[in-house]
């Protein structure tokens, strides 16, 4: 895309005397974008080629308007490619300048990320790109574990770093995020509509394996009841009784990440500090799976916000441990579909 083409569509151009990212760096970007989590592993962003780094586009035509009907999850996710794609550029040894919603003109564009000088990189940044293609979802069973306080440290740290904060739920949060845990599970499965929704985003067995790309595959689904897989689908055997839900939250470390408010720009760093967490998380050998259903319900929101005492608006809620069996990776789309037409 030429600078010209850029300040047609409301991108800032970026100063001309500055790098240009060669095609095959800004690929390395695109290449770490791609394996960003998002929700039912929708995917929705593409990628918008900048002649300094990359831009996240939201892709709404890929929205999951009944369980996300604000755009919420979606938001969240695109923030964790444009993670995603910062540290792969700091990775190769760049500077990066991260401009989230930078065009008030262009809502949709969720952020730049741009190269804006050679630097060595360091041991942390070319570690935290190795963790990219790592890092992936856990939807089966935890070891009895908690997570030591030095890399509880290290992740309230990494959501820190992005202006969002970590709350850790204690025994009594954890009973009391058990209930309602079970009684959002409970609204979503009297949920036609809602259930048929995510089943559309399973992709069940007797298909290639080489043609799913998005979605999540059988294989990759929990081995145990709600909250271990964390999604209400077709083979969800009804909500559990709230100490089975209690006593699973206690193999793992129950986390939130909360912002200071509920907009878009908090969104998109709840995203960004998500996936620093994550990243994080991989290179401590832990993994992590959502249990989002209490945010989802938006009356149930401020009931976890009390519940934890934080400040803020929460906005993710998920599982951090140590896992008892391997679990797949989720596929995504070629990255020939990513890019703007």
């Amino acid at each position: 895309m030429t600078a010209a083409a850029e300040s047609r569509l409301g991108v800032p151009e970026g100063d001309p005397a500055g790098p240009v990212l060669p095609e095959e760096e800004l690929l390395v970007a695109a290449e770490a974008a791609r394996w960003a989590p998002s929700i039912h592993n929708s995917q929705p962003w593409l990628l918008r080629r900048l002649r300094d780094g990359l831009g996240i586009v939201e892709d709404p035509a890929r929205a999951v308007p009944v369980i996300d009907p604000h755009g919420r999850d979606r938001i969240i996710s695109c923030g964790t490619a444009v993670l995603n794609a910062a540290v792969a550029l700091r990775g190769l040894g760049y500077t990066v300048d991260t401009a989230t919603l930078p065009d008030p003109a262009e809502p949709a564009l969720v952020a730049t990320v741009r190269v804006t000088a050679r630097v060595p990189a360091s041991a942390v940044d070319t570690d935290l790109a190795r963790m990219v293609p790592l890092r992936h979802t856990h939807r089966r069973v935890y070891r009895s574990h908690a997570v030591a306080e030095e890399d509880l440290l290290d992740l309230r740290q990494a959501v820190a770093v992005e202006g969002a904060r970590l709350s850790v739920a204690d025994a009594a949060a954890r009973r009391r995020l058990a209930h309602l845990l079970r009684r959002a599970v409970r609204a979503q499965a009297a949920d036609p509509e809602l259930r048929s929704e995510v089943e559309r985003w399973v992709r069940r067995g007797g298909s290639n394996a080489g043609e799913v790309v998005d979605g999540i595959p059988s294989s990759a689904l929990g081995t145990s009841p709600f909250p271990v897989d964390s999604l209400v689908h077709g083979g969800h055997r009804g909500a559990p009784e709230a100490g089975e839900v209690e006593e699973e939250l206690a193999r793992s470390t129950v986390l939130v990440i909360s912002t200071r408010g509920d907009t878009r720009h908090d969104w998109v760093v709840a995203g960004l500090a998500l996936e620093r967490l994550l990243l994080v998380a991989t290179a401590k050998g832990l993994v992590a799976t959502f249990a989002e259903q209490a945010l989802q319900d938006t009356s149930l929101r401020p009931e976890v916000a009390d519940v934890l005492g934080i400040w803020g608006l929460p906005q993710v809620l998920l599982r951090v441990g140590r896992p008892l069996v391997d679990a797949p990776l989720t596929p995504r789309r070629p990255l020939s579909e990513l890019f703007e037409v």
